[in-house]
């Protein structure tokens, strides 16, 4: 089942991002505030947060925000996170389907995700190509 964030996962949704960091996230930012964890969900659009529910748990999220691109004018979902728990992988694809499946329901035109340069790089470049992602930039990073 997917939903989008409400108080009611708080707990877990955090409990999610900080495994997101110490899995991926940690070699490029070594730093875990959950006070700004805590801010950015409390803050955030609800609508750009979707929540995978197994047996009324939260295990998993893909996390976004929604931009209007400047050359054709679609809404674009940039995806910020997507973190499903290890004993959840399996239901992954099937919950990035549905998000798809919604924001393109919501007027989404386009839909960008992202791969970590440490995080099972190639095997997830492959799956984004063979579901119909082309790749189109790389970023670099750099903590001032």
């Amino acid at each position: 089942m997917i939903e989008n964030y409400s108080d009611k996962w708080f707990l877990d949704v955090v409990r999610l991002i900080k495994e997101f960091h110490e899995e991926a996230v940690h070699e490029y930012d070594k730093e875990f505030i959950s006070e700004a964890v805590v801010e950015t969900i409390q803050t955030g659009d609800p609508s750009n947060c979707f929540l995978l529910i197994v047996n009324d748990s939260c295990q998993g999220l893909l996390y976004g925000t929604r931009i209007r691109s400047p050359l054709n004018g679609k809404t674009i979902f940039q995806e910020i996170m997507w973190y499903v728990s290890k004993p959840y992988r399996g239901h992954g694809i099937r919950f990035l389907n549905k998000v798809e499946k919604i924001v393109q329901s919501e007027g989404v035109g386009i839909i960008i995700m992202a791969v970590l340069e440490n995080s099972k790089t190639e095997k997830l470049k492959a799956f984004y190509k063979r579901v119909g992602y082309k790749p189109i930039e790389t970023h670099f990073m750099r903590e001032l």
